[in-house]
């Protein structure tokens, strides 16, 4: 597997002179011809003491900047902050991502943090790529275009459902994919060449290479699974899992957070 999860050290020979267990000594002579003889005793201990490691590290270190994306005040100055995990083919999602992105957070501006995170719903394999998508939006254009993308698949979320997208290959969900980027702007050759696989790793021999955001989507999904998320949409308030419903209203919100952050 040609997965970044574990990256494999140059295998180091490592030697260590080891402690020669307590005995009597067999060097009973005097003058050179003994010191010698310890010498070459102990050089052949050395020898036969090297031992051959290989060092393994763990995952590459994330990005520099926090995982998800955040519209609304900074994560650490604003008084409130809801965290959502949500899949752009799952209808209540989108119903979420509309009141949160597109009401409440235009509502309370930047005394409330609203981060969007990408919860890869594996039952519908397309799903993966449309978060691929996203994130390619996003490496191509920067975070105004993934806000702009994600609003419009939202909207067309039908056109990327199980019976939509069941006879088409990967490639040809890609290529819809970047053409929805086009209508916001992006550039679509762009967006396709970063879902592109790795042709420098095929060419090296790797079967499964990835593309330009697989390692993006890797930390995406380490995310969600560290915080045990199963159900899109969930959201967090300061942290915690709080239950809301996709169905509130801009008024049912407000009930929850003006207490949090006029407090």
């Amino acid at each position: 597997n040609s997965s970044n999860d574990m990256f494999k050290l140059s295998t180091t020979t490592l030697k260590s002179v080891l402690r020669p267990p307590a005995a009597k000594s067999s060097f009973t002579g005097t003058g050179s011809s003994s010191l010698a003889a310890r010498t070459s005793t102990l050089a052949s201990r050395s020898k036969s003491s090297t031992r051959r490691f290989t060092v393994r590290m763990g995952p590459p270190i994330p990005p520099n900047s926090h995982i998800g994306h955040t519209m609304g005040g900074s994560r650490c100055g604003a008084k409130a902050h809801i965290e959502v995990y949500l899949d752009y083919t799952c209808p209540f999602s989108a119903k979420a991502y509309f009141m949160l992105f597109n009401k409440v957070s235009p509502h309370y501006g930047d005394k409330l943090a609203v981060t969007f995170y990408h919860q890869v719903q594996s039952w519908h394999p397309q799903s993966a790529y449309c978060h691929e998508a996203a994130l390619a939006v996003t490496a191509v254009a920067g975070q105004d275009a993934f806000w702009k993308f994600s609003n419009a698949l939202m909207e067309n979320q039908a056109d990327y459902f199980d019976t939509v997208t069941y006879d088409l290959t990967r490639r040809q969900i890609y290529e819809k994919l970047a053409d929805l980027a086009a209508t916001v702007g992006v550039d679509k050759a762009k967006v396709l060449e970063a879902l592109e696989l790795d042709k420098k790793a095929i060419a090296d021999g790797a079967q499964n290479p990835g593309n330009s955001v697989t390692q993006s989507m890797k930390w995406e999904m380490k995310a969600s699974r560290q915080m045990s998320m199963h159900v899109s949409p969930t959201t967090t308030l300061n942290g915690i899992v709080y239950d809301t419903s996709s169905g509130w209203t801009l008024e049912q919100w407000t009930e929850l957070l003006d207490p949090v952050i006029n407090a």
